[in-house]
């Protein structure tokens, strides 16, 4: 049980990494098609890639060494239907004559492993069923495929990366799978009844397209700054400074886009646009204004206390207090900053500090 709850707590650890580059395409599709996703769709689709990850960890954790596997002689495959139960009942204790049994039964390995084969793929059978709409063919079609993928990741050596398995390619795991799928997909239909339905998800996604949520703006941003990060690291090939990418970057592909189009890329990706405060195009100098204060505040603020921390390693003593000082100051100004964004996530009215200053927002597209 601990070897598990290692694997899931690894999960953990890693996901908010992985979660960025699985679910951001994801969210840029709905986005631009529906123009908003309803948190009990965000809330879904991040459980369900977490559980994925687990999933997957599972199959494959703990990672083994390369010598202690090049000198495995265990079995590599098991081709025989059924095995589990013939294993149930020449080496399982249990009696049904004698109670005492019963709990060392239970927790034998030749119930807890096929009982765990089972549960792997309760929840892809359910977020199947239920979040994805597929049928059952498909639900038991999907789990197989899973299933055996699992299987042959295994039988592989992890792709190729070991000498040889080091852990058992067992046709038994491909059905005790596909039954866990068919049981989340039963649970699916017997919760489907409490839990919202996909007509009122989709209601609830055409209200939601009309304002403009703040995760809504973030992927925008994100979309925009991993373009600007990509076009600063090929001219970090020509040797271009760092900050110099980021400066040609910015203008090109934020800057610029907004003071023609009104939209940035990533704008564009999930339907929305800059506005003044009466709802019509904004004028150059608002947009100036807005980008001054809003990348140019939080930038030099965030670039000034790094460097001054930086200083503090190597910093004399008499000019260190003068330096805290500082520091102190400006982070009370990141601190602002980071309230006011936080009041922006849980208020639909809200105006950020530099779109107030620069008299600008952001409205929907339609679509």
């Amino acid at each position: 049980m601990s070897q598990y709850i290692h694997v899931i707590y690894t999960a953990a650890i890693i996901f908010p990494i992985l979660a960025i580059f699985i679910t951001l395409p994801i969210l840029l599709v709905n986005y631009h098609k529906y123009g908003a996703i309803p948190k009990w769709s965000i809330f879904m689709l991040y459980t369900f890639v977490f559980y994925m990850m687990c999933a997957y960890f599972l199959t494959i954790l703990p990672l083994p060494s390369q010598s202690f596997v090049a000198h495995l002689t265990t079995p590599t495959h098991n081709f025989v239907p059924f095995t589990f139960v013939r294993e149930f009942i020449k080496s399982n204790p249990f009696s049904l004559t004698h109670p005492g049994t019963w709990v060392a039964a239970l927790k034998a390995p030749t119930v807890i492993q096929p009982v765990f084969n089972i549960f792997l793929t309760v929840p892809f059978g359910f977020y199947l069923h239920y979040y994805f709409q597929r049928s059952w063919k498909q639900t038991i079609l999907f789990t197989f495929c899973l299933s055996l993928f699992f299987e042959l990741t295994q039988l592989s050596g992890l792709y190729g990366i070991y000498p040889r398995p080091y852990r058992l390619f067992d046709v038994d795991d491909l059905l005790l799978n596909t039954t866990g799928g068919i049981i989340g997909a039963w649970g699916a239909s017997l919760l489907g009844r409490f839990l919202p339905t996909k007509e009122q998800v989709r209601a609830r996604t055409m209200a939601l397209s009309k304002n403009v949520s703040p995760l809504r703006r973030g992927v925008a941003l994100a979309v925009d700054w991993i373009i600007i990060g990509l076009l600063t690291n090929i001219l970090g090939i020509f040797l271009i400074p760092h900050w110099i990418g980021i400066a040609i970057g910015f203008v090109i592909f934020i800057l610029v886009l907004e003071l023609s189009r009104q939209q940035t890329i990533g704008m564009r990706l999930v339907g929305i646009k800059v506005i003044n405060r009466n709802g019509q195009t904004a004028s150059w100098s608002k947009i100036l204004i807005r980008n001054l204060f809003g990348y140019g505040v939080i930038g030099s603020l965030y670039e000034i206390v790094g460097r001054l921390l930086d200083m503090t390693a190597t910093a004399p003593k008499a000019q260190l207090t003068s330096i805290l000082h500082v520091v102190l100051i400006l982070s009370f100004g990141l601190l602002l900053v980071f309230v006011d964004l936080l009041i922006d996530w849980f208020s639909q009215k809200h105006l950020l500090f530099f779109e107030r200053l620069s008299g600008t927002d952001t409205a929907s597209v339609g679509k």
